[in-house]
């Protein structure tokens, strides 16, 4: 299995000058997208939900590549999968005219591997797919499927895993690494995507350890996470508990273990969970993280996206980092700028 930083020094030249005088490569990732749903019950936002991305589509336009993970099903009908009577039972059905709020945001691509793909069965995730291609939003998830870019020549793949029937699974490590292996050959970038850890406030920290919800296993996302770098990814972008969590530089790579919920209309999104950090991460051409920032956004019941002067999601993925990694945290400011310690600032 080739390692993408073993790439030939001819390679590497010719990826820098593609990608032009910088030599960098800009993404934006955040965390769960639902624009509201008509199912079980009518709770969507007015005038189509064209406004829940105003205040934050600027910046959401300002990288190469701007990507979120899609929760529930973009359709209409359908039979839905699961029984939302019984208690903490959850799905979701965003009208398909809502896709136009995605495009106009600047999003590239969307992940689907997650514990909503499968609420509508397979016509769901078949319209879901239909849409976002009809809007140009690239899209992964459903096993197999791979998110390709081409930014200045420069091939990007995006592979997604979740805990979930249908999807890339995160349990299987060493199927997931062959992979990510095979994808770094063929493509100078690759970002993987995942879905798992526990929900809510009490996973607010990342442990080194399996965690379950529900009685459900979802993982253990830290294991996970740096055996995909190991396997030649360059940025690890997590999502699922609904809250931010920390993150860490791995042999020189970013992984954000969760951007929590981003644009979330309806649901709880009271203290934390109502924190909406936006992560840009700038990369060298071999995949190296340079610097990036956590732009911090929140939401607020009955209330579009709005930029945070305080920056308290930056506040706390900063406490969460140093607590939970303390010895591979990256440096975050008051603004929310992530830089590299000098120790992490020479490779090997």
């Amino acid at each position: 299995m080739t390692d993408l930083r073993q790439i030939h020094f001819a390679t590497i030249l010719l990826i820098i000058c593609s990608l032009g005088s910088s030599g960098s490569l800009t993404v934006i990732a955040v965390g769960d997208v639902m624009m509201g749903s008509d199912y079980p019950s009518l709770n969507l936002p007015a005038n189509l939900g064209r406004d829940l991305f105003g205040n934050v589509a600027d910046t959401l336009r300002s990288a190469d590549l701007t990507l979120g993970n899609l929760e529930g099903v973009l359709s209409e009908g359908g039979s839905c999968t699961k029984n939302p009577e019984k208690g903490r039972v959850y799905a979701f059905r965003t009208p398909p005219v809502f896709t136009r709020n995605l495009a106009d945001a600047g999003f590239d691509f969307m992940n689907l591997a997650n514990n909503h793909m499968n609420d509508f069965g397979a016509q769901g995730i078949r319209s879901t797919a239909w849409i976002l291609s009809e809007h140009g939003i690239e899209y992964g998830g459903p096993e197999g499927k791979i998110g390709i870019f081409e930014v200045d020549s420069v091939s990007v793949a995006i592979a997604c895993f979740a805990t979930s029937p249908g999807a890339d699974l995160i349990f299987d490590i060493p199927a997931a690494q062959r992979k990510i292996g095979r994808l770094a050959e063929d493509h100078a970038i690759v970002i993987v995507s995942f879905h798992g850890g526990g929900e809510g406030l009490g996973f607010l920290h990342t442990r080194d350890t399996f965690e379950y919800f529900l009685g459900q296993p979802r993982g253990n996302v830290v294991a996970f996470a740096r055996a995909m770098v190991d396997s030649g990814a360059d940025f690890v972008w997590g999502h699922g508990p609904h809250v931010p969590r920390a993150m860490e530089i791995y042999k020189h790579r970013l992984i954000a273990y969760s951007l929590g919920n981003f644009c979330t209309w309806g649901l709880n999104i009271s203290d934390e969970r109502g924190y909406a950090p936006i992560l840009r991460v700038v990369m060298d051409s071999t995949g190296v993280f340079n610097h990036g920032k956590v732009i911090s956004a929140q939401q607020s019941p009955g209330q579009v996206l709005f930029l945070d002067s305080l920056h308290a999601a930056a506040s706390l993925i900063t406490r969460l980092s140093a607590s939970d990694f303390s010895g591979s945290a990256p440096i975050i400011a008051d603004d929310g700028t992530i830089s590299i310690r000098a120790d992490e600032g020479d490779l090997p």
